[in-house]
Protein backbone atom coordinates (compact mmCIF):
# COMPACT_ATOMS: atom_id res chain seq x y z
CA UNK A 1 0.00 0.00 0.00
CA UNK A 2 1.26 3.59 -1.09
CA UNK A 3 2.46 5.64 1.91
CA UNK A 4 0.61 9.16 1.99
CA UNK A 5 3.05 11.97 1.50
CA UNK A 6 1.17 15.00 3.75
CA UNK A 7 1.31 18.06 1.43
CA UNK A 8 2.86 21.77 3.31
CA UNK A 9 -0.94 23.09 3.19
CA UNK A 10 -2.15 20.19 5.97
CA UNK A 11 1.17 19.83 7.26
CA UNK A 12 0.81 23.43 8.69
CA UNK A 13 -2.86 22.92 9.70
CA UNK A 14 -1.34 21.89 13.21
CA UNK A 15 -0.68 25.13 15.70
CA UNK A 16 1.83 23.09 17.19
CA UNK A 17 4.01 22.28 13.79
CA UNK A 18 3.66 25.84 13.09
CA UNK A 19 4.88 26.90 16.38
CA UNK A 20 8.01 24.41 15.47
CA UNK A 21 8.13 25.19 12.09
CA UNK A 22 8.35 29.14 13.10
CA UNK A 23 10.99 28.52 15.84
CA UNK A 24 13.05 26.82 13.07
CA UNK A 25 12.38 29.89 10.83
CA UNK A 26 14.24 31.90 13.48
CA UNK A 27 17.39 29.33 13.46
CA UNK A 28 18.29 25.69 13.23
CA UNK A 29 17.12 23.74 16.67
CA UNK A 30 17.51 20.10 18.04
CA UNK A 31 14.78 18.36 19.32
CA UNK A 32 15.38 18.85 22.68
CA UNK A 33 15.88 22.88 22.17
CA UNK A 34 12.22 22.89 20.41
CA UNK A 35 9.98 20.73 22.88
CA UNK A 36 12.05 23.54 25.30
CA UNK A 37 8.31 25.75 26.08
CA UNK A 38 6.53 24.20 24.11
CA UNK A 39 2.92 22.14 26.12
CA UNK A 40 4.58 18.84 23.98
CA UNK A 41 6.86 15.90 24.56
CA UNK A 42 10.31 15.62 22.59
CA UNK A 43 8.56 11.84 20.79
CA UNK A 44 5.67 14.51 19.84
CA UNK A 45 7.71 16.98 18.82
CA UNK A 46 9.72 14.63 16.93
CA UNK A 47 6.43 12.89 15.18
CA UNK A 48 5.55 16.81 14.30
CA UNK A 49 9.09 17.26 12.63
CA UNK A 50 8.68 13.81 10.82
CA UNK A 51 5.39 14.84 9.16
CA UNK A 52 6.97 18.52 8.43
CA UNK A 53 10.06 16.87 6.72
CA UNK A 54 8.25 14.22 4.67
CA UNK A 55 6.21 18.08 3.44
CA UNK A 56 9.23 18.82 2.37
CA UNK A 57 9.02 21.75 4.47
CA UNK A 58 12.40 20.71 6.97
CA UNK A 59 15.51 19.04 6.30
CA UNK A 60 18.26 17.65 8.90
CA UNK A 61 21.63 17.05 9.49
CA UNK A 62 23.70 14.92 11.98
CA UNK A 63 25.64 16.83 14.06
CA UNK A 64 27.35 14.46 17.05
CA UNK A 65 24.74 12.68 18.63
CA UNK A 66 21.97 15.21 17.73
CA UNK A 67 20.01 15.85 14.67
CA UNK A 68 19.60 19.57 13.96
CA UNK A 69 16.50 20.55 11.83
CA UNK A 70 16.12 23.57 9.72
CA UNK A 71 13.71 25.04 7.10
CA UNK A 72 13.86 23.56 3.77
CA UNK A 73 14.18 26.88 1.46
CA UNK A 74 13.21 24.56 -1.27
CA UNK A 75 10.20 23.84 0.32
CA UNK A 76 9.63 26.92 1.55
CA UNK A 77 9.36 27.79 -2.44
CA UNK A 78 7.65 25.49 -3.44
CA UNK A 79 4.86 26.69 -0.72
CA UNK A 80 5.22 30.38 -1.81
CA UNK A 81 4.46 29.45 -5.41
CA UNK A 82 1.46 27.16 -4.36
CA UNK A 83 -0.10 30.48 -2.32
CA UNK A 84 0.67 32.74 -5.33
CA UNK A 85 -1.28 30.55 -7.71
CA UNK A 86 -3.99 30.87 -5.07
CA UNK A 87 -3.73 34.30 -4.62
CA UNK A 88 -3.86 35.14 -8.51
CA UNK A 89 -6.78 32.81 -8.52
CA UNK A 90 -8.60 34.87 -6.29
CA UNK A 91 -7.90 38.11 -7.42
CA UNK A 92 -8.91 36.76 -10.98
CA UNK A 93 -12.39 35.98 -8.94
CA UNK A 94 -12.64 38.91 -7.13
CA UNK A 95 -12.16 40.85 -10.79
CA UNK A 96 -14.34 38.80 -11.86
CA UNK A 97 -17.26 39.91 -9.37
CA UNK A 98 -16.24 43.71 -9.42
CA UNK A 99 -16.85 43.95 -12.81
CA UNK A 100 -20.51 42.83 -12.44
CA UNK A 101 -21.27 45.73 -9.69
CA UNK A 102 -21.67 49.07 -10.06
CA UNK A 103 -18.82 51.54 -10.53
CA UNK A 104 -19.73 53.21 -7.41
CA UNK A 105 -19.12 49.61 -5.83
CA UNK A 106 -16.18 48.60 -7.96
CA UNK A 107 -14.27 51.95 -6.67
CA UNK A 108 -14.96 50.83 -3.25
CA UNK A 109 -13.86 47.30 -3.57
CA UNK A 110 -10.84 48.73 -5.22
CA UNK A 111 -9.81 50.90 -2.16
CA UNK A 112 -10.23 47.98 -0.14
CA UNK A 113 -8.00 45.87 -2.03
CA UNK A 114 -5.31 48.50 -1.54
CA UNK A 115 -5.44 49.73 2.34
CA UNK A 116 -4.60 47.76 5.01
CA UNK A 117 -6.93 48.26 8.09
CA UNK A 118 -5.87 47.78 11.75
CA UNK A 119 -7.55 48.39 15.38
CA UNK A 120 -7.01 48.17 18.90
CA UNK A 121 -8.83 49.89 21.57
CA UNK A 122 -6.90 50.87 24.54
CA UNK A 123 -7.59 51.57 28.38
CA UNK A 124 -6.44 55.11 28.11
CA UNK A 125 -7.20 58.78 27.78
CA UNK A 126 -6.93 60.17 24.05
CA UNK A 127 -4.67 62.75 24.81
CA UNK A 128 -2.28 60.04 26.35
CA UNK A 129 -2.86 57.30 23.91
CA UNK A 130 -2.06 59.83 21.34
CA UNK A 131 1.10 60.92 23.20
CA UNK A 132 2.44 57.56 23.91
CA UNK A 133 2.58 56.48 20.33
CA UNK A 134 4.63 59.16 19.18
CA UNK A 135 6.68 59.89 22.12
CA UNK A 136 7.66 56.23 23.11
CA UNK A 137 7.43 55.16 18.85
CA UNK A 138 10.80 54.01 19.79
CA UNK A 139 9.72 51.40 21.93
CA UNK A 140 6.72 50.72 19.76
CA UNK A 141 8.97 49.72 16.44
CA UNK A 142 10.88 46.75 16.68
CA UNK A 143 14.82 46.66 16.58
CA UNK A 144 14.51 44.43 13.82
CA UNK A 145 12.70 46.25 11.21
CA UNK A 146 16.29 47.55 10.45
CA UNK A 147 16.96 49.55 6.79
CA UNK A 148 20.51 50.33 7.96
CA UNK A 149 23.50 48.60 7.42
CA UNK A 150 24.06 48.67 11.39
CA UNK A 151 22.00 48.19 14.73
CA UNK A 152 19.39 50.68 15.61
CA UNK A 153 20.11 53.11 18.60
CA UNK A 154 17.12 54.83 18.30
CA UNK A 155 14.03 55.29 16.44
CA UNK A 156 12.58 59.23 15.65
CA UNK A 157 9.12 60.35 15.15
CA UNK A 158 9.57 64.09 14.60
CA UNK A 159 5.98 65.72 15.91
CA UNK A 160 5.39 68.44 13.01
CA UNK A 161 3.85 68.59 9.93
CA UNK A 162 7.66 68.51 7.71
CA UNK A 163 8.91 66.17 10.44
CA UNK A 164 10.44 62.62 9.53
CA UNK A 165 10.58 59.26 11.01
CA UNK A 166 13.64 58.08 11.01
CA UNK A 167 16.22 55.41 12.57
CA UNK A 168 19.14 56.57 14.07
CA UNK A 169 22.24 53.65 13.92
CA UNK A 170 25.01 52.67 16.41
CA UNK A 171 27.13 54.70 14.04
CA UNK A 172 25.30 57.98 14.24
CA UNK A 173 24.00 56.85 10.44
CA UNK A 174 19.98 57.69 10.02
CA UNK A 175 17.74 56.10 7.55
CA UNK A 176 14.49 58.64 7.41
CA UNK A 177 12.21 56.01 6.14
CA UNK A 178 8.93 58.31 6.46
CA UNK A 179 7.86 62.08 6.20
CA UNK A 180 4.70 63.33 9.00
CA UNK A 181 1.79 64.60 6.82
CA UNK A 182 -0.62 65.48 9.31
CA UNK A 183 -0.10 65.85 12.95
CA UNK A 184 -3.49 67.16 15.01
CA UNK A 185 -2.81 66.20 18.19
CA UNK A 186 -5.02 64.30 20.03
CA UNK A 187 -7.24 63.06 17.09
CA UNK A 188 -4.67 61.92 14.17
CA UNK A 189 -1.80 61.86 12.24
CA UNK A 190 -0.45 60.97 8.68
CA UNK A 191 2.38 59.89 7.31
CA UNK A 192 4.47 58.83 4.20
CA UNK A 193 5.67 54.97 3.82
CA UNK A 194 9.07 55.72 2.15
CA UNK A 195 9.50 52.27 1.44
CA UNK A 196 9.65 49.89 -1.50
CA UNK A 197 8.89 46.59 -2.74
CA UNK A 198 12.47 45.87 -1.91
CA UNK A 199 12.02 47.41 1.33
CA UNK A 200 14.49 49.96 0.72
CA UNK A 201 14.09 53.91 0.97
CA UNK A 202 12.02 55.13 -1.69
CA UNK A 203 12.98 58.14 -3.04
CA UNK A 204 10.14 59.11 -5.18
CA UNK A 205 7.44 60.68 -3.30
CA UNK A 206 4.85 59.70 -6.18
CA UNK A 207 5.83 55.91 -5.22
CA UNK A 208 5.10 56.00 -1.72
CA UNK A 209 1.83 55.19 0.33
CA UNK A 210 0.52 56.48 3.38
CA UNK A 211 -0.12 55.61 6.68
CA UNK A 212 -3.58 57.33 8.91
CA UNK A 213 -3.56 57.53 12.79
CA UNK A 214 -6.94 57.88 14.73
CA UNK A 215 -7.70 58.25 17.87
CA UNK A 216 -11.13 58.14 18.85
CA UNK A 217 -11.91 58.38 22.60
CA UNK A 218 -15.14 55.58 23.24
CA UNK A 219 -15.21 56.82 26.74
CA UNK A 220 -13.08 59.51 29.18
CA UNK A 221 -10.52 57.09 29.84
CA UNK A 222 -11.02 54.59 26.67
CA UNK A 223 -9.34 55.06 23.26
CA UNK A 224 -9.86 53.61 20.29
CA UNK A 225 -6.57 53.59 17.94
CA UNK A 226 -7.49 52.91 13.82
CA UNK A 227 -4.73 52.69 11.46
CA UNK A 228 -4.71 52.84 7.74
CA UNK A 229 -2.46 51.81 5.45
CA UNK A 230 -3.39 53.27 2.23
CA UNK A 231 -2.76 53.87 -1.43
CA UNK A 232 -0.30 50.22 -1.43
CA UNK A 233 -0.96 50.59 -5.38
CA UNK A 234 1.44 53.63 -5.78
CA UNK A 235 4.51 50.85 -4.56
CA UNK A 236 4.00 49.56 -8.15
CA UNK A 237 4.35 46.25 -9.61
CA UNK A 238 4.37 43.73 -7.22
CA UNK A 239 2.73 46.40 -5.05
CA UNK A 240 0.43 42.94 -3.23
CA UNK A 241 3.31 41.96 -1.51
CA UNK A 242 3.81 44.80 0.13
CA UNK A 243 0.07 44.51 1.19
CA UNK A 244 0.44 41.54 2.57
CA UNK A 245 3.78 42.10 4.48
CA UNK A 246 2.40 45.09 6.33
CA UNK A 247 -0.37 43.41 7.09
CA UNK A 248 0.94 40.16 8.40
CA UNK A 249 1.44 39.41 12.04
CA UNK A 250 5.21 40.89 12.85
CA UNK A 251 4.17 44.18 10.75
CA UNK A 252 1.04 46.44 12.20
CA UNK A 253 -0.38 43.97 14.49
CA UNK A 254 2.96 43.55 16.16
CA UNK A 255 3.24 47.68 16.39
CA UNK A 256 -0.02 47.76 18.04
CA UNK A 257 0.59 45.14 20.35
CA UNK A 258 3.64 46.61 22.06
CA UNK A 259 1.67 50.01 21.97
CA UNK A 260 -0.70 48.94 23.91
CA UNK A 261 1.62 47.04 26.04
CA UNK A 262 3.19 50.16 26.74
CA UNK A 263 0.08 52.00 27.82
CA UNK A 264 -0.54 49.16 30.53
CA UNK A 265 2.56 49.39 32.27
Amino acid sequence: MATHRPDSWSALGDPTRRAIFARLADRPCAVGELASGLPVSRPAVSQHLKVLREAGLVVDRKAGNRRIYAVDPAGVGALRAELDRFWNQALATYKEVVEQDSEEVAMTSQAEATTVRQQIVVDAPQERAFRVFVDQFDRIKPREHNMLAVAIAETVFEPRVGGHVYDRGVDGSECRWARVLAYEPPERLVFSWDIDLRWQVEPDPEKTSEVEVRFVAETPERTRVELEHRHLDRHGDGWEGMREGVASPTAWPLYLERYAELLRS
